[in-house]
């Protein structure tokens, strides 16, 4: 992991994220919260959903945002309708991969889950049409 965090081209690269040419992830914007921030609000969030709706969308989804040279993650579980910081504690069905710019976009409703995978924006493995239903659970308003 310490290989990775310090060579995020190779990171970029492997998981076949392609850099925005015009901003390029050295000018993307910071989020302006703490992790903690994150999933406080990502929580609050949650309080406020159907909870039997997002039982029924269901799936343990994994977020790991690259910021320079470090990487962070969180887990949104909507089995459990709840979110944490790390690692999924049992095998994420979804997992994302992008930058801290794109991340921003996606939870400020800037731009939607479809439009950023498709760009190739964001690494996305396992069930991707379950994570094309996401945006109600972490859009921060």
């Amino acid at each position: 992991m310490v290989f990775l965090q310090q060579n995020r081209s190779f990171l970029h690269t492997f998981l076949g994220i392609k850099e925005d040419p015009i901003i390029g992830a050295s000018q993307s914007e910071p989020v302006n919260i703490s992790k903690a921030e994150l999933v406080k609000r990502i929580k609050r969030r949650l309080s406020s959903v159907d909870v039997q709706k997002a039982k029924e969308v269901g799936g343990i989804f994994a977020f790991h945002v690259i910021k320079g040279t470090s990487v962070y993650s969180w887990t949104l579980d909507l089995n459990a309708v709840t979110v944490y910081e790390g690692e999924p504690e049992d095998e994420p069905d979804t997992v994302f991969t992008l930058t801290e710019h794109y991340f921003k976009q996606l939870v400020q409703g800037k731009e939607d889950p479809r439009s950023i995978m498709q760009a190739g924006r964001c690494s996305v493995t396992g069930d991707i049409m379950r994570a094309m239903k996401l945006e109600p659970y972490i859009r921060l308003d």
